[in-house]
């Protein structure tokens, strides 16, 4: 047991032990590459996170605030495709059927 955990250490840390040429380590990154890479990349993701994060608010319109008046169009949930000749057949109708029910309880 002892010799395969010594085994195991030696062969993890045989690069580290690694004699012999180290060859080029190449030029250095000239200041324009480092601020890019270091800087440029994270303010680029925060950016587009950010972008992702409110691109539902900026599609789904405007929001009611209570207090201010209402700026959005008119919506009819459920109702006919030619809202304008439906209304118009509401606001026609003849005074007996409107007469009666409603909010008032007048049957």
């Amino acid at each position: 047991m002892i010799a395969g955990l010594g085994g195991a250490f030696a062969a993890t840390t045989a690069p580290a032990l690694a004699i012999g040429e180290i060859g080029d380590p190449g030029h250095g990154l000239t200041w324009v590459q480092t601020v890019l890479i270091y800087i440029g990349i994270p303010v680029a993701a925060a950016a587009i996170i950010t972008f992702l994060v409110f691109l539902p608010s900026l599609v789904r319109g405007p929001r009611y605030r209570p207090g201010r008046a209402w700026t959005a169009g008119s919506v009819w949930f459920g109702g006919p495709a030619d809202a304008a000749s439906a209304l118009e057949e509401v606001t026609t109708l003849p005074a007996s059927t409107v007469e009666g029910g409603g909010a008032s309880a007048r049957w």
